[in-house]
């Protein structure tokens, strides 16, 4: 077991008593890589990746569940958008699509965004955040109506709710398969509002990166954070969240 943990020695060397000198191993010893032995899937768990080919696979079954947890739903809207074209040109045609929609009420003051010379609530740029978290969340709902509207989708469904909880965090699960989970950097920036900087510690959502765990990679960790996820969305959804109004 030591010559294993000690590429390059033997044994004996190293019950050898030590003269204050250590003998590098020999030059054509295996290096020990960190991370070594680590299961592949574990790796891949923890590789930041891009969630758009992920999501526009999605599309590709009978029934498409989506899920998603953030702050203002820009980048969903992004990544979304062309799938939901695909189907409105006839390149996808699942039976059923639900999308429900999880983001923070931007009625009330939170402890991030705020004012970062004294971390004060500012209802400016709450105003702003509103409206862009409207104008996005919006644009999705109209389009997954318009499918239904059309008959290109029998069954399509999407609800935007809101919340209290603290938007520090992204969470998409997609057909109760696949969680992608990833922290939203804070940074200090100045937002433009009508002209004037605001000084803002700010959520940078393009700059989260998205861990992926499926049930698909024979890992039981995996297994188990994808149904924990599906199970927390499931309670805030149904718990502390109400419906979005604008």
């Amino acid at each position: 077991m030591l010559e294993k943990m000690c590429p390059g020695w033997t044994a004996e060397q190293l019950f050898e008593p030590g003269n204050g000198e250590v003998e590098p191993p020999a030059a054509d010893a295996s290096p020990i890589v960190p991370g070594a032995g680590v299961p592949l899937d574990a790796a891949v768990a923890a590789t930041p990746i891009s969630i758009r080919p992920y999501v526009e696979a999605a599309f590709d079954r009978e029934h498409v569940v989506i899920d998603f947890f953030g702050f203002s739903g820009e980048t969903l809207h992004g990544v979304i958008q062309e799938p939901l074209d695909k189907i409105r040109a006839g390149q996808l045609k699942p039976h059923s699509l639900t999308l429900r929609i999880l983001v923070p009420d931007t009625s009330e003051p939170m402890a991030v965004p705020c004012r970062s010379e004294d971390l004060g609530d500012d209802p400016e740029f709450r105003q702003r955040a509103n409206r862009i978290m409207l104008r996005h969340g919006q644009a999705i709902l109209d389009s997954v109506e318009e499918l239904a509207d059309l008959g290109m989708v029998e069954n399509a469904r999407a609800e935007i709710r809101i919340h209290g909880v603290p938007p520090l965090f992204k969470l998409y699960v997609l057909n109760n398969e696949e969680a992608f989970f990833g922290f939203y950097p804070i940074r200090q920036h100045d937002v433009q509002i009508k002209g004037t900087a605001h000084p803002m510690y700010d959520l940078m959502g393009k700059e989260a990166s998205l861990f992926r765990y499926t049930v698909h990679d024979g890992s039981p960790v995996a297994a188990q954070y994808v149904a924990q996820a599906r199970q927390w969305f499931t309670t805030v959804w149904e718990t502390i969240s109400r419906e979005f109004t604008g």
